[in-house]
């Protein structure tokens, strides 16, 4: 048996103290610390009841970063580019938004949704500042002339993010592959759509379809408006004619997919055509006919609107109107006897824009009801 002196375990019984007054300490700081815990959560407790604005305002943060968040998502799946398949089947990635559009044509039809392009032809260009109607407008400022077709140097020099061409202009169109090289390019159809079919087709190329919407709608009114105007003061079976006196003996006549305020006559205040007329160039395309003098009784109604377009060089229309009034067919004519003629000038009456059509309309409906109220 081992024997221990008094002096080692005196040592061991410090040791065994000293350890026993460790683990108390330890304790006693892991229960002070738990209390301050629950005391200062205790705290803010009360203090959030004393107080409801505090939880508000951090449900608010946090609801308002949530939003913001949720917004930026939004916005970053956004497409900026969408697949847009043309006319002449072309399928062309373009701007869902685009900015700086270059158009051979249809420039009235981006300015009725409130897009202007930065550059155009110098015909499109001559139709807006030559019709009596659109020039105190102003609207061709700020639009580049970019040639009789668009220019490649001019077109690339403006660095668009879109070029639209219109099917007719086919010195335009040979040149699509040099414009694509430029910008996305696509082709719109000619002279087979009616103006509103046209005008949200160029709104959705746009990015903008809701205009054509609103433009159409308020267009509307305006037509029901005057066909209310009208009604009761032109006989039933009263028919209409619009036709356009060419040089060297030559007549147009128009249908309701051209311009001439042929859409305004016929779709918005409905007026009827003769059974000749619907059959040779209503809802056709293209929505127009060349005939001879010959020809041109076949076609004539009880009232005629007329213009006169000289286009030869340095043709004079009011020379050209002198010389036509005196054909002995165009005399004989049963609306001419009677001056059921109603003369229109062909630079306001050419163009087939949304823009013009709604002037045209007023002007058709200003001489209908004097005509018809006397």
């Amino acid at each position: 048996m081992k024997t221990y002196s008094r002096f080692t375990i005196l040592i061991a019984a410090c040791f065994l103290l000293a350890v026993v007054l460790s683990a108390c300490g330890a304790s006693n700081d892991a229960n002070t610390a738990a209390n301050s815990t629950q005391a200062a959560n205790a705290q803010a407790n009360a203090n959030a009841a004393a107080d409801p604005k505090t939880e508000t305002a951090s449900n608010g943060e946090a609801t308002s970063n949530t939003a913001a968040s949720a917004g930026a998502d939004t916005a970053a799946s956004e497409a900026t580019t969408r697949v847009f398949k043309d006319y002449e089947g072309h399928e062309v990635t373009i701007p869902t938004h685009p900015q700086r559009i270059l158009a051979n044509q249809l420039v009235g039809h981006l300015l009725a949704v409130g897009v202007k392009p930065v550059g155009t032809t110098t015909s499109q260009l001559g139709q807006l500042s030559e019709s009596s109607f659109l020039k105190p407008l102003g609207l061709t400022e700020g639009i580049e002339d970019l040639g009789d077709t668009i220019s490649l140097e001019k077109a690339l020099s403006l660095k668009p993010d879109l070029i639209i061409l219109q099917s007719n202009d086919q010195g335009g169109v040979q040149n699509y592959d040099q414009y694509a090289k430029i910008a996305p390019t696509v082709v719109i159809s000619y002279g087979s759509k009616t103006m509103f079919e046209q005008l949200r087709e160029i709104a959705d190329i746009a990015g903008v379809p809701d205009q054509a919407e609103q433009w159409i709608s308020q267009y509307e009114a305006k037509a029901a408006k005057y066909r209310e105007e009208l009604a009761g003061l032109i006989p039933p079976n009263t028919t209409f004619s619009v036709m356009e006196a060419w040089p060297k003996g030559q007549i147009e006549l128009f249908g309701n997919l051209f311009g001439r305020g042929t859409f305004s006559l016929y779709n918005s205040l409905q007026l009827q055509a003769p059974a000749k007329v619907q059959e040779a160039v209503m809802d056709k395309e293209p929505s127009y006919l060349g005939l001879s003098l010959e020809t041109l009784p076949d076609y004539a109604a009880d009232y005629i609107f007329l213009s006169v377009f000289d286009w030869q060089e340095g043709g004079d229309n009011a020379k050209l109107q002198k010389e036509f009034e005196k054909e002995p067919v165009w005399r004989s004519l049963p609306a001419v006897k009677q001056g059921h003629v109603f003369h229109v000038n062909v630079n306001d009456f050419l163009p087939g824009d949304p823009l013009s059509i709604e002037k045209q309309l007023d002007e058709q409906a200003r001489m209908l009801l004097e005509a018809f109220k006397k």
